[in-house]
């Protein structure tokens, strides 16, 4: 069998004594060859790990979203507990107003101006009956309440309940 003329130049060394450089370059190839093939041989970093396992990144992600959850869950169950307290006073108050409502519907039955009022004589000035959320208001002011504690004890407006005041320290007319 022939070997082509090219490659035998290239087995044979060149006349001269280079032989040496040559193969230093055969070699250099080689290395750089060996160096390259093993460089894209190996696996990236990120699939070092087992498949189906987290790596580092994928974990402490994984823990933080953990940690984010429990705080939502944390801060709901706050809020819930919050909601059911205000529900529970909201009972309360409303049982206490069907308690005055029956109170004051005794108190309307059994008073006297209940019977039908007979005529006034003219020019006579018919006394208004006293208002009970006035009363209370204006007890409340004598007890040393500040108008945000009537507000929320009687469940009245700021602005009515600074009315209310403003009636009872006019004169009567």
């Amino acid at each position: 069998m022939s070997v082509p003329a090219p490659l035998t130049a290239l087995a044979q060394p060149p006349e001269g004594g280079s032989s040496a450089a040559t193969w230093i370059l055969l070699v250099a190839a080689a290395l750089f060859l060996a160096l390259w093939t093993f460089r894209f041989r190996r696996r990236p970093v990120g699939l070092a790990s087992k498949p189906g396992s987290f790596s580092d990144a994928a974990e402490l992600a994984r823990d933080e979203l953990e940690r984010l959850l429990a705080e939502i869950q944390e801060v709901s169950r706050e809020h819930v507990a919050r909601l059911d307290t205000k529900i529970r006073l909201l009972n309360q108050l409303l049982a206490e107003c069907d308690h005055k409502k029956k109170e004051l519907e005794a108190l309307i039955g059994r008073s006297p101006a209940a019977a039908p009022p007979s005529d006034p004589p003219p020019g006579a000035k018919t006394p208004k009956p006293p208002n009970p959320l006035h009363d209370q208001v204006y007890s409340l002011q004598d007890a040393g309440k500040d108008v945000g504690e009537i507000c929320a004890t009687t469940g009245l407006e700021k602005g009515e309940v600074e009315l209310i005041l403003g009636l009872r320290r006019m004169p009567p007319a």
